[in-house]
């Protein structure tokens, strides 16, 4: 019979940290040593001598310090023959050389030194909780292959975003540093990150070889380095591969959902994955012209590969920008819109970028804000690093006049995407929305003086200064902004009319427009706002309703909205609120 007493349980005592110099890690309690992951082969003689070295980084350790560490005082053995074949053996497990030694220099005749700089202990490991994937470079020497690093560089980024425990700056940030001479810890301080993959990507004879390294950004040091080499059917399952082994480096647990999704990527068409890059480089430009072209691609690659969901995306997304832009009636091409994103997600459901484009069917055609706002929060679930995802979910909330839970969202767009203008000048928007005339005013000026052209940074200063009762500087805003889209009548309408005030020039900016719609298509929604600021409420209203028939995206803002400002009374403009399903 055993007896059983009551007794305090000790802790056990802590394991020794393990050792890391470049691209090695030892494990002091195992005895084993490990380059990039993978274990390496070291006798245990030459496991002791790097113990030894490890334990005091940059100082000698003399041959009979390590006589006395490796051999009892009773052992007769060959000493210097001995010793000599252990370090011979480390280096060559560390790919060493005694000629030009990157890891153990030799001090003759007296023992061995460690280079310092090569050395850190894991306990003091610099934590990684934010990183950045700079733009891949293409190892090619043809600058029509331009397309292919950036999509592998998005394809990375998103695999990686997928890692909950990481915070990922997306795509537009990073990409304004392709070919860049920065030092890479002023990089990190601008996009506030902790760690920096940098890489290179060539392709050949249907092989896609990635090099990556893996840098904690702050003090430049190189904590993982590895190559990858895959049949471009498996580009995509390469991703992955890179994903997990950063989760492994940072020591972040991944969900068994994240672990799926990361080993779950199926094998892609070669011919229809390279269709899709080249669509996505011209997606990225948003001009009606590479809009036309990034279709035609995404749908050459949906033609090479019926099941690649990707493609199926793109296709969607390009229809979402003709209408949200203008381009095109919105029943013309939402309908197409949801038929593309549905087969995408019927392929893969664990796309968020599927979800998104869902999500913005549903809110702004349907008009079903909680279908909508279940497919942003589902995106945001499978990728909680989508400044995209996080954006239309923050969109969607200000126009709910939800602004606690808005304030929250847009702080996550602007942390994970801090350079993407659109993301700055949407938050000048929606400063806007919420009265903040000033600080709007001063994101569109930034926003203007990186790029004089953009549009929706004149609109939105336009907005501003109106909201402020600044009527002549908004009128001098509004040309700018017709301008820049390239509408000279209106342009000219508004300028040769200013002295008679900003109510008279928006009205003839207005008929201009609604004249024009007779012969081409027009947003209604451009018509009744130029109507609503002259105060002309009969016709700004006759405009919305036809925006309402027409489902136009703008009128997913109709709460919040500078424009409609002198309507709000209007129980005609209530009761179209009521009918689009926005709070008043």
């Amino acid at each position: 019979m055993v007896e059983v007493r009551d007794c305090p349980m000790r802790a056990p005592a802590p394991s020794p940290p393990r050792m890391r110099f470049y691209s090695f890690e030892l494990d002091p309690t195992s005895g084993e040593l490990y380059k990039e992951g993978r274990k390496v082969a070291l006798p245990p003689k030459a496991f002791e001598v790097l113990r030894a070295l490890l334990a005091r980084p940059g100082e000698v350790v003399t041959r009979e310090e390590l006589r006395a560490r490796l051999w009892a005082a009773d052992t007769f053995v060959e000493f210097d023959d001995s010793l000599n074949h252990a370090v011979k053996k480390l280096r060559q497990a560390l790919g060493d050389s005694a000629e030009d030694p990157e890891f153990i220099e030799t001090v003759p005749r007296y023992g061995y030194r460690l280079v310092a700089s090569r050395v850190r202990a894991a306990e003091s490991e610099p934590k990684i909780r934010s990183l950045a994937v700079l733009p891949l470079a293409s190892l090619s020497d043809d600058p029509r292959q331009e397309y292919f690093a950036d999509g592998m560089t998005d394809a990375l980024i998103t695999a990686v975003s997928t890692i909950r425990a990481l915070k990922v700056i997306s795509r537009t940030s990073v990409m304004q540093y392709k070919g860049t001479k920065k030092p890479l810890p002023q990089i990190a301080r601008e996009l506030r990150v902790d760690g920096v993959i940098e890489g290179a990507v060539q392709r050949s004879s249907g092989q896609v070889r990635v090099t990556v390294q893996f840098i904690h950004a702050a003090t430049d040091t190189h904590l993982w380095a590895a190559s990858y080499e895959h049949d471009f059917r498996d580009v995509l399952t390469l991703q992955g591969e890179i994903a997990r082994a950063v989760a492994r480096e940072i020591k972040a647990a991944l969900t068994p959902a994240e672990s799926t999704h990361l080993a779950s990527t199926r094998p892609v068409s070669p011919a229809a994955y390279e269709t899709y890059l080249k669509g996505q480089f011209h997606w990225y430009k948003l001009s009606p012209g590479h809009l036309d072209r990034a279709l035609s691609y995404f749908q050459l690659a949906m033609e090479q590969d019926s099941n690649f969901a990707l493609a199926h995306v793109g296709i969607a997304n390009v229809w979402l920008v003709r209408a949200d832009a203008g381009f095109m009636l919105p029943g013309e091409a939402f309908p197409k819109a949801r038929a593309a994103v549905l087969k995408a997600l019927e392929f893969d459901e664990s796309l968020a970028e599927g979800h998104i484009a869902l999500g913005n069917v549903m809110a702004l055609y349907d008009l079903d804000w909680s279908a909508g706002e279940r497919e942003f929060r589902r995106a945001i679930e499978l990728n909680p690093n989508s400044a995209d995802g996080h954006f239309m979910y923050a969109d969607f909330l200000i126009s709910m006049k939800r602004l606690e839970e808005w304030a929250a969202e847009m702080q996550r767009v602007l942390e994970l995407d801090p350079l993407n203008p659109f993301f700055q000048c949407f938050h000048g928007w929606h400063l806007a929305y919420i009265h903040q005339c000033d600080d709007a005013i001063l994101h569109f000026r930034e926003a203007l003086a990186a790029d004089p052209g953009f549009s929706s940074a004149h609109m939105g200063l336009w907005g501003a200064l109106y909201r402020k009762g600044m009527r002549e500087d908004a009128l001098a805003e509004a040309g700018k902004f017709f301008a820049v889209l390239g509408d000279h009548e209106v342009e000219n309408a508004l300028r040769v009319h200013a002295e008679s005030g900003y109510r008279r020039a928006m009205r003839l900016g207005a008929e201009v427009l609604a004249e024009r719609c007779g012969r081409c298509h027009v947003p209604s929604v451009r018509i009744a706002r130029l109507y609503a600021h002259a105060g002309e409420n009969d016709q700004a209203m006759e405009w919305l309703q036809r925006a309402f028939e027409q489902r136009e995206t703008p009128l997913m803002h109709l709460s919040v909205a500078w424009d409609w400002d002198a309507l709000r009374d209007d129980p005609r403009f209530r009761d179209l609120q009521r009918r689009v399903g926005l709070p008043e």
